[in-house]
């Protein structure tokens, strides 16, 4: 006769739910972020990392949320982009730092400078010396050098 061995599970019960993934997809139509979100589930931000390396129905909802918040802060940019309501002065310098900050892979303004020498090789650096230069090196040369 055989009895089954029942396995103890060891650490801590996940908190994890499945309609977390409902939630967060609601939070992310109000454009909050995913900081926001893990405030609001009383959990730390890095949680909902590691619940998205174990749910890939939670990876899924919160890469839909982040779709979701963006749309959201298009909308209200769109809707609020000037001054005044009615009015005809745009508020550009405003919305493009929201928009950077919150989605800087798609709206942060980066300019990256590369340096390549001829024919996309190396930078060929070279060294200059002024007449006034070579006259204090052996000036200073002089005064070190015994006399006889």
């Amino acid at each position: 006769m055989t009895t089954a061995v029942t396995k103890k599970k060891i650490g801590r019960p996940t908190l994890y739910k499945p309609e977390y993934c409902d939630i967060v997809i609601a939070m992310g139509k109000e454009g909050k972020s995913r900081e926001q979100i893990a405030g609001s589930l009383g959990l730390a931000w890095n949680t909902l990392e590691l619940w998205t390396e174990k749910h890939p129905e939670f990876m899924d909802a919160l890469r839909t949320a982040k779709n979701l918040e963006l749309h959201y802060w298009e909308d209200l940019g769109l809707q609020n982009v000037l001054e005044t309501p009615g009015g005809q002065r745009l508020n550009g310098a405003v919305y493009n730092k929201v928009m950077a900050a919150r989605f800087p892979a798609k709206y942060s303004e980066r300019n990256k400078v590369e340096l390549t020498g001829a024919n996309g090789g190396a930078v060929q650096v070279s060294t200059t010396h002024s007449v006034a230069q070579e006259i204090l090196t052996d000036l200073l040369n002089d005064l070190q050098t015994p006399k006889a």
